[in-house]
Order: structure tokens, then sequence, then C-alpha cells
């Protein structure tokens, strides 16, 4: 039976590829649909996307489908919108987007495509119409359709092959699971996911930053693994493996914290087939962080204790969030989550609540599964958590419990974050203050 979802926090998979898109430098989306495909896309990253509040999505090219368009199809109005997109538009990759319109009504947008290629130009396309899925899996499809076009792309700009060896100084790393703006702290996080990396002597290729992404992408086919996080972005690196032979490693969870981030470089070291010299470096790297964790994080003991740090908490975000956040809380702090709200788990005939609950473990006391706004206030309603980690959608029910939010998941609204992060060493640094700072609002500001 379908069911209605108030206020849902996952949107259309051409909003994950368009999010994707928007966050490689020098990438230009184009996409076939109307004109509200891409400006729903703004409003959504506007009022929730931290640090996101730009009018990136209203400068998106797209073909503004009519009624005619629908019924007739839209294929020439396509090959009209790429000839002029190259005009006006600076950049070094175009890529077509079809939508749910446009994949109805049936256009072949890669024969489009492939004329705009014949003349020279950089274009590509991905067909992830919005009714294929989410934003998590708009994401995975249209990096793993700009793999799977490398050779085109590689083919009308010979010299990409050059540039991408060009940081090869260290063996290269690719980086997925991530996601620009769904993950609100994503700049902050894949920057010290590559610091960590790096204290392994390895080069992280994270896609979405401030370099040129076209030899990022390029780069990605000559790596010498990919690391996936979660279960967005496993589309992508199955891809490179069976076209490269590129081969990855899944984990559950992103890192927080010195002993998820220890376990994390150890894996990838053993994945790599380290030497003993590259063990030696990456214990030494490991001593010295650990040092320093170890440092800051005792200055925070008295006022743990007199706090009463080991809490019960609630957690509503994706499945890699809550497995993260669960376990740093619980091993740093002695905190128990209490109810946790998965948000990103969408059940299947071959993938149900029950195994995924298995899979789980007891990560909550109280577990669910559900994205829609109303049913999680509900259940936050009965909780007894003392700290809610959640998004924006929640501060209403934590402000009726006079429960304090840590803000960790989307969307978020009322701040910005550039380089903030709860990832790795330095993230979990942060969130440590964090949590502190939420224990004395829920003591009123007093110990």
């Amino acid at each position: 039976m379908q069911q209605i979802l108030y206020l849902p926090r996952n949107g259309c998979a051409l909003h994950g590829s368009l999010q994707t898109l928007l966050g490689l430098k020098g990438v230009v989306p184009v996409v076939h649909g109307t004109a509200g495909c891409a400006y729903q896309n703004y409003l959504a990253a506007h009022s929730g996307a931290a640090g996101e509040n730009s009018l990136y999505a209203e400068a998106v090219p797209g073909t503004a489908m009519q009624e005619r368009h629908i019924i007739f199809g839209g294929a020439s109005r396509l090959r009209e919108q790429i000839k002029n997109v190259v005009k006006v538009v600076e950049g070094t990759l175009y890529v077509v987007l079809n939508s749910c319109p446009s994949a109805m009504v049936g256009d072949d947008v890669d024969a489009m495509c492939r004329e705009a290629q014949e003349q020279g130009t950089l274009v590509v396309d991905s067909l992830s119409a919005g009714f294929h899925g989410d934003v998590h899996y708009g994401y995975g499809k249209v990096l793993s359709d700009l793999f799977g076009s490398l050779e085109k792309i590689l083919g009308l700009n010979p010299a990409l092959e050059g540039e991408q060896a060009s940081k090869a100084d260290f063996p290269v790393v690719n980086v997925f699971g991530i996601l620009p703006k769904r993950d609100v702290y994503y700049k902050g996080d894949i920057a010290e996911i590559a610091r960590l990396l790096s204290g392994a002597n390895l080069y992280a290729n994270t896609f979405f930053n401030a370099e040129a992404a076209l030899p990022q992408l390029a780069r990605a086919k000559n790596a010498a693994l990919s690391i996936v996080f979660g279960r967005w972005g496993l589309e992508a690196a199955q891809k490179l493996e069976s076209l490269y032979g590129v081969p990855y490693l899944q984990l559950e969870s992103v890192p927080i914290g010195i002993e998820a981030s220890k376990e994390f470089l150890i894996a990838v070291a053993e994945k790599l087939a380290f030497s003993q010299e590259q063990h030696s470096s990456l214990e030494e790297f490991l001593e010295r962080e650990a040092k320093r964790y170890r440092y800051y994080l005792s200055s925070l003991t008295e006022i743990l204790y007199e706090l009463h740090a080991g809490r019960k908490v609630a957690i509503v975000a994706d499945e890699s969030r809550v497995r993260s956040y669960e376990r740093f809380l619980r091993e740093t702090f002695g905190a128990k989550v209490q109810t946790a709200v998965i948000t990103d788990f969408f059940a299947t005939e071959t993938d149900t609540e029950d195994d995924e609950r298995k899979k789980l473990g007891g990560i909550a006391e109280n577990l669910y599964f559900t994205q829609d706004s109303s049913e999680i206030n509900r259940l936050l309603s009965f909780d007894e958590s003392d700290v809610i980690l959640a998004s924006s959608l929640e501060a209403s029910a934590a402000e009726n419990r006079e429960t304090p939010l840590l803000p960790v998941s989307y969307p978020i609204a009322g701040f910005a974050a550039l380089t903030k992060t709860h990832v790795g060493i330095n993230g979990a640094l942060t969130l440590a203050e964090e949590y502190v700072q939420s224990l004395y609002k829920k003591n009123g500001n007093r110990i």
C-alpha cells in the first residue's frame, strides 16, 4: 500500500545526480526536463544544505520542456540546447541528465550527445531520471556513468591522459560514499579523509574539492584502490573495477575517533599489501595522531565526569552515519543510543527491514526506518534521550521535549559549514566539544 510522506528529506535520483555534478568543479549539468526539475533541487539545497545557500541551481542549463515536447518528443529541443549551452556556459565537461518527462517520452538522449561528440563537444549523458530512485542512487549512478564514458572523454581531450598522472607521487586512492550537499559537512569530511590517507602516504582522489574535476575523474581509472563508505557509491567503484581493474574496499561507515581511524587506515594498508617499511611509517603517523587526540580529549575528563556523559541519545541520519555516531559516543562517553532512525533504507524483496535489523546488531534500543518527518517527530516524542543528533526537521520535537539538538544530518538550516567535520580525528574533537555543549544545555548551563 502506498504511503504519503510528510516532509521527506530524500529527493529523487535526478536531484542526487545534479548535486553530484554541481560539486565537480568545471562540470556543467544540462537537464533535459521541465523548468521545475532543477528549481526544486535548488529549493531543497537552499533551505537545508549548510554552506550551500547560493543560486547555483537557478543557473543550471536545461531544455525547459513544454507540453508540446511531452506529446511529440523533445530530442530536437535538446540538440538545440546543447549547442547553446556550449556557447554561453564555460565548462570542461558537459553532462546531460534526463528526467521523468523525457524518460517517459523516450527521447534518445544518448543519440543527441553522440551528435555533439562528433562535432568535438565534450558532452556525455547519464540516464538518471527521478523515478529510478532517490538522491543516494543518483549520486552513484551519475559517477558510474561518468566512469563508463571515460574513454569518450579522453578521446575528445587527449591531454587528460598526461594531466591525470601528474600527481602520482603516491598511490592514488578513490574515495566514494561522502555525498556532496546530502552529507552536510561533506567538504570538511572529505578533507579529513584525505588528510588521514596522506598520513599513510596515499593520495586521496576525492573529486569534490577546489581542484578541476576532469583530471580527477580521469585519474580514477589508474588508482590503486577505491574506498566506499557505506552503501552509496558502490556502483561507481564496481564500474571502475569492471572496466579498469581497480579493486575496491567497502566499509560500513566513515571513521570517527582514533580507534575507528586506526581501523580504517589498517584496512586500507592490508588491502594494498603495504610493505614493512610502509607499515612502520603508518604506525608512526597513528602514534602521533593518538598522542594529539588524547592530549585534547583529556582536557574534558573532569567535565565529563561532572556532567555524567554516559547519557541516552537519539540519532536520526543515514545508516552509515548512525553507525559512526553510535560507536563514537558509546566508546568515548559511554553513551547509549535509545532511539535510532535510519532515513536512507528502502525495503525491497531482497533487502527487508528484518535483514537490516540483524545487520545493525542491536545498535539502538529502539530502531526505526523512515524518512517521514511526521513519523520521526512522533517517535521522538516518546523518546527519553538527553541529546538528539538529527536534522533541523527534528528541531520542534527537540524543543517540545526541552532536549538539546545536535545537528548532524540533512537538512540543516541556520548556519554555514565550510571546513567543519565530524569525521576522523579532527572531526571527533569537534563532535566532542559539541556533545559537551549539549550536556551543558541539558543541565541548564550548570554543572
